[in-house]
């Protein structure tokens, strides 16, 4: 198994096996809000056996909330454990019931730690994961983290943010592990084209530069470190202007564009 596990600004690039007849090139590049700790976590696990290729890659980004700045060790710990713990499931399980458990299972653990201190702030994070098996996608996700592909001329959002509609509200989530006792969240999958883009990110990255620009960057035909690199830099050059204080991760997949 080949794990990356970093909220390292640099990032890197990771040729993934062969995915059923498609290949890919993943990178990523994540990076603190000027001025405070980096509570973003990413992870990309690349199985290099012939049982971890079976079940297909994983990317994982993850965005750690609290009032007192102390929620990467939500992100952290959701993310290695998702990643790890994906490939210890029944293999009887279904992709999207092997995620489902795992959420469940780590949304027990942080709301119990959040039950055990209620004099302090509480520690959630929003979570998305994708597992790359065959020639499919299969997409796990709560709260505010997104996932979008680019297909051809179309750039589309596959994942819906878990925040309040009113606009002084737009940074509250309604769900996220370890927010609520019972989460619910949210399952897709897809077919893998080719040619395909995939862009997992935080909310320091695309509501800070919005989908035009992340569809330009896309369109640069940058390889794919370079690519969540540019996008990571673009951010925190817009912080200032933004009046943010959001710490900004990328993953880039590329279907089928070997490094």
């Amino acid at each position: 198994m080949h794990a990356v596990e970093s909220s390292d600004p640099a990032g890197l690039v990771v040729p993934l096996p062969g995915i059923s007849r498609l290949q890919g090139s993943v990178g990523y590049a994540s990076a603190a809000a000027p001025g405070k700790a980096n509570e973003d976590f990413c992870a990309v696990s690349i199985p290099s056996d012939a049982d971890g290729m079976e079940r297909g890659a994983v990317l994982a980004v993850a965005d750690g909330v609290s009032g007192a700045g102390s929620a990467r060790v939500a992100a952290e710990a959701t993310v290695r454990s998702l990643v790890r713990d994906y490939y210890a499931t029944s293999r009887e399980w279904s992709v999207g019931r092997a995620l489902d458990r795992l959420l469940c299972a780590m949304n027990d653990w942080l709301w119990a730690e959040n039950a055990r201190y209620p004099d302090q702030d509480s520690v959630v994070c929003a979570v998305s994961l994708v597992v790359l098996r065959a020639q499919r996608y299969y997409l796990a996700h709560v709260g505010d983290t997104r996932v979008y592909r680019a297909r051809g001329a179309v750039f589309q959002q596959l994942t819906t943010d878990h925040t309040w509609q009113r606009r002084d509200m737009r940074h509250v989530l309604r769900r996220a592990v370890g927010l609520d006792r019972h989460l619910v969240a949210d399952f897709a999958d897809g077919d893998l084209q080719r040619g395909d883009v995939f862009l997992m990110v935080t909310d320091g990255v695309w509501e800070v530069l919005g989908d035009p620009t992340m569809t330009e960057i896309l369109r640069r035909g940058l390889d794919p470190h370079t690519t969540a690199r540019t996008l990571v830099s673009a951010s925190r050059e817009h912080q200032a202007a933004y009046m943010g204080r959001n710490d900004a991760t990328a993953i880039v997949f590329h279907v089928d564009e070997p490094a």
